[in-house]
């Protein structure tokens, strides 16, 4: 008997993506859904797969963390554009202060998650990942960083589910690891 469990979180932050021959070569946003599946032949002690605490502490919050309202952006693309992004920030921030009176700087939290990071030119948030953003990517990228947090002897990561677009219609990318003839 296999128990499965799945968890998802909704972002919403934009991206672009390097090279598209289409429309995503803009800037865009979706509001995202980043889901996990894990499964367990057996149960823990207090009979759950895994806490669904631990799943949201241990992944989903970070991922929240690391885009939300960010724009998502590969190494490239940053190393690219950095120093164009910095007067746009300064100047996008700046409406801020014209409404507010102040800028405030305390929500520049730098977040590191599995290879990608949050960095701030002109304190534009953008979130810098090792390949370009698609959905397939993410998937496969949510998937490792689901092992390497959650993963264990007995817990195993069944998928991982990009949803970019919620509505209208979902467009979905999953990664499903292929197991070899030997691997059961």
């Amino acid at each position: 008997m296999t128990y499965s469990i799945h968890k998802s979180i909704d972002i919403s932050f934009a991206h672009h993506i390097r090279g598209h021959k289409g429309h995503c070569i803009n800037m865009h946003g979706h509001t995202w859904k980043f889901e996990v599946g894990l499964m367990s032949e057996e149960l823990d002690a207090q009979g759950f797969v895994l806490d669904f605490s631990t799943l949201k502490t241990k992944l989903l919050e970070p991922i929240h963390s690391l885009l939300d309202h960010a724009l998502a952006i590969g190494e490239d693309t940053y190393n690219d554009i950095a120093d164009d992004l910095e007067p746009m920030g300064v100047k996008l921030l700046a409406s801020r202060q014209e409404l507010h009176g102040e800028i405030n700087t305390s929500e520049r939290e730098v977040v590191r998650f599995e290879q990608a990071e949050n960095r701030y030119p002109g304190g534009l948030k953008v979130a810098v990942f090792p390949f370009s953003p698609t959905s397939e990517r993410f998937s496969k990228w949510l998937y490792d960083a689901a092992r390497a947090t959650l993963e264990d002897d007995r817990v195993k990561i069944r998928y991982a589910r990009i949803f970019e677009t919620l509505h209208p219609v979902e467009s979905v990318a999953e990664y499903w690891p292929v197991k070899s003839s030997g691997e059961s």
